[in-house]
């Protein structure tokens, strides 16, 4: 419990000899949203009922396919995440989870697998900032890991692939606290002229000063304040 406290994962898994409600009810009475599923040894219709009820997203046997039980474990991280299908769109970036490739306007943005990883987890979290630590903890996942600086030497390689295809910033630096996918980046460029005509015909009513009947004149540039 401390753990999934401390801590941002996006799955947890519980072996049990045979579904138990008693620790996921801790879980979800602790108010803790982390997805939990549960692979029993010995496991009954009833069983899996009353843990599906309980709030396990899933409940497996121990003799599940290693194939089949990541593609579940991936398949909940998804839904928790908000997104229901094998391929993340968020405005211009489109992440295909089941080919690990990553595309701006459809054009593959040629990253390395580590820099791929760190693109779908931002992209699964979008809302979310995440620490170097919890970045690290995703991408390496128990092996040995390297120093935190590595996670802003790839953020680094990242924005120059990134602003190669037109994106200026595609992740929000928060000093000292992490990093978030940037979802204002990746609008659509018909969304993002829209809104500067919008802005632009706005400054352009607000700052014309009627000189005569059916002519205007715009006010001097220092006149105006735009943000």
């Amino acid at each position: 419990m401390e753990t999934l406290r401390r801590a941002q994962y996006d799955i947890a898994v519980v072996q049990q000899m045979s579904p138990d409600v008693r620790l996921l009810r801790h879980i979800r009475n602790s108010r803790l949203p982390t997805p939990v599923m549960i692979i029993a040894r010995d496991i009954t219709a009833s069983g899996v009922a009353e843990v599906l009820s309980v709030g396990a997203d899933d409940c497996v046997p121990a003799s599940v396919d290693p194939t089949e039980l990541l593609a579940r474990l991936r398949a909940i991280v998804r839904r928790a995440s908000g997104h229901d299908s094998l391929s993340l769109h968020i405005g211009r970036l489109t992440v295909y989870v089941d080919r690990r490739q990553a595309h701006i306007d459809g054009k593959l943005i040629p990253l390395t697998r580590r820099e791929y990883d760190m693109v779908e987890l931002l992209a699964l979290r979008k809302s979310q900032v995440l620490s170097k630590e919890a970045v690290l903890d995703n991408l390496y996942a128990g092996q040995s890991e390297p120093h935190g600086k590595v996670i802003d030497v790839m953020i680094c390689q990242v924005r120059k692939k990134m602003r190669s295809l037109g994106i200026d910033e595609p992740f929000t630096t928060l000093w000292g606290i992490g990093y978030r996918l940037n979802e204002d980046a990746f609008a659509p460029l018909s969304a993002r002229m829209n809104g500067i005509d919008g802005i632009v015909s706005q400054v352009s009513r607000e700052s014309s000063i009627p000189m005569a009947p059916g002519i205007n004149i715009m006010a001097p540039s220092d006149a105006l304040d735009i943000v």
